[in-house]
């Protein structure tokens, strides 16, 4: 009896020991249906570029329980397990799969083949194979000539509304539709000679009367991804623009390329009068003038090619005023209205700048006033350029500033020949460096923040020390003849804002890349233009 006791006791404590085994195996869950899992992926063809990522997504089920979900291609790099057990403490009977892995940048361009393997509790799996290739296009179409939002067309005795654009897309075109709501109009271009580029131009006839009419453009890549944009036609009688730009680049596209500077905003001082100022570097520019800043049509003010004394407007019977002189500045003074224009030149030794007494690179800036004082002068060198911002985390060191480099032959002329800049919003102004970072002397601000038409000096004319002297013909040469202005409340910064907007510049990078920055300090115009 004792032995038989025993026994029981041995069976007992083994079948403890069996069932406290059983609790860390997958037979502690019930097997439901004894069916394969159900997957159903979203898609069983990525499409992406190397250096870009995957997303592996899909609905997983199974009524017993998923245990497991691998994801598996040497050739990408990937061999991942999703434990499910051990994430949730139980299998899943749904399972939304997003898994995201990242594709080397320097894979060879091929097609690749990745498993997805779905695992239930009680160790049955189904697999799907999905295609990976590296033909993703992530990239919408981009208008690389286009006109601008409101365009004007001079009534004549054939008015035509002129819709020219440029369109590209990194990968393929699918299509390019124009709609005119006004005369029912609607074209879609499906055919492209290249696949990735194609120039629009076409004339519509209107009537030769004051009207307004929208055209709306819009392009699709192969991909789906679109582009669009709207102008608004203005039918109407010779109009005194507000705003006129100096062109001195042969296309369209590269009116649209740069963040700005590219065409010159001209001053407006009358009534159809316009005076632009312009540095010649090189002999033989063509320059002509365009009340919108985007195309060259359907207006574009160059010498009448029936006629070079006078000028013209259609821009297919006009020619370019050529500049035929070399490091000097330009004086062009022209009327819309009665088509006359005159030109002249200057030296650049003549071309006053804010700045008289400063020597740029040179140890100029006296920082404390010492040399007023009678006290040791502490000098430092003087130089200015993009000025980033300033807190209390700044370096305190010259990498607050942007260097600029001063031209030879020409020293208002400064220059940032490769500036590297990432995608977003700039928001800097132009700035001479201080060792404490700030210090309003020398300094240029814009008339408009996202356009950045004019860098405007906006700094003081009465110095704290008589090393620093603003150079009085400069004001008298901008501000003179303007009523009621005094000089001599220049360091009054209420009465400077009254001719000197305080805007900082805020245009929009889209590319990244690397750019040249150029600044005037004598026609206060500065662009920025991508090299790469």
């Amino acid at each position: 009896m004792t032995r038989n006791l025993f026994m029981l006791g041995l069976c007992t404590a083994g079948l403890v020991g069996f069932a406290a085994c059983s609790d860390d195996d997958d037979s502690k869950w019930a097997d439901v249906d004894g069916a394969v899992p159900a997957m159903a992926l979203e898609s069983n063809h990525l499409r992406t570029e190397q250096g870009r990522s995957i997303t592996v997504k899909g609905v997983l089920t199974d009524n017993d329980g998923i245990s497991t979900v691998t994801l598996s291609c040497p050739a990408l790099y990937l061999d991942k397990t999703i434990d499910l057990v051990a994430i949730y403490g139980e299998p899943q009977k749904k399972y939304e799969l997003d898994y995201t892995h990242k594709i080397h940048s320097d894979l060879p361009t091929q097609e690749y083949l990745l498993t997805v393997t779905v695992t239930d509790i009680g160790g049955r799996s189904v697999k799907e194979v999905v295609k990976v290739t590296m033909d993703g296009d992530f990239v919408a179409p981009v208008f690389t000539a286009r006109p601008s939002a409101d365009v004007t067309v001079l009534i004549k005795q054939e008015t035509t509304l002129p819709v020219k654009f440029t369109v590209e897309d990194d990968k393929a075109l699918a299509s390019v539709t124009v709609k005119i709501p006004a005369f029912d109009i609607e074209e879609t271009v499906t055919d492209f000679s290249d696949g990735r580029t194609y120039a629009y131009a076409n004339n519509f006839s209107v009537p030769s009367e004051t009207g307004s009419y929208d055209v709306e453009v819009k392009a699709v890549d192969a991909a789906g991804q679109e582009a669009s944009f709207m102008a608004t036609y203005n039918v109407q009688e010779l109009p005194d623009w507000d705003r006129m730009w100096l062109a001195d680049v042969e296309t369209s596209a590269e009116l649209n390329t740069d963040v700005f500077g590219v065409p010159m905003l001209v001053d407006h001082v009358g009534e159809y009068q316009y005076r632009a100022r312009y540095y010649n570097s090189v002999a033989g520019t063509g320059i002509c003038f365009i009340p919108q800043n985007t195309d060259f049509t359907p207006i574009c003010f160059g010498p009448d090619k029936d006629n070079a004394s006078v000028l013209g407007d259609d821009p297919d019977a006009v020619d370019r005023i050529v500049l035929d002189k070399a490091n000097v500045y330009y004086l062009i003074d022209f009327n819309t209205s009665t088509r006359e224009y005159t030109l002249s030149t200057y030296p650049v030794s003549e071309a006053v700048s804010p700045v008289m007494h400063m020597h740029y690179g040179q140890n100029d800036l006296d920082t404390w006033g010492s040399l007023d004082s009678g006290a040791d002068p502490w000098w430092q060198e003087w130089f200015f350029g993009p000025f980033s911002g300033f807190g209390d985390d700044r370096p305190v060191d010259q990498s607050v500033v942007a260097r600029m480099e001063q031209d030879r032959n020409n020293p208002n002329l400064f220059v940032i020949e490769q500036w590297n800049l990432s995608e977003g919003e700039m928001n800097f102004c132009i700035h001479n460096w201080h060792h404490d970072g700030w210090w309003n002397y020398t300094t240029w601000r814009v008339d408009n923040p996202e356009e950045c038409n004019k860098f405007i000096y906006y700094g003081k004319y009465f110095p704290d020390n008589s090393n620093f002297t603003g150079n009085k013909d400069y004001f008298d040469f901008k501000y003179g003849d303007v009523a009621g202005f005094d000089i001599s409340r220049w360091n009054d910064e209420n009465y400077r804002k009254n001719y000197v907007p305080d805007g900082w510049a805020k245009p929009t990078i889209t590319v990244p890349g690397t750019y040249r920055f150029e600044f005037d300090a004598h026609l206060e115009r500065a662009r920025l233009t991508r090299v790469y």
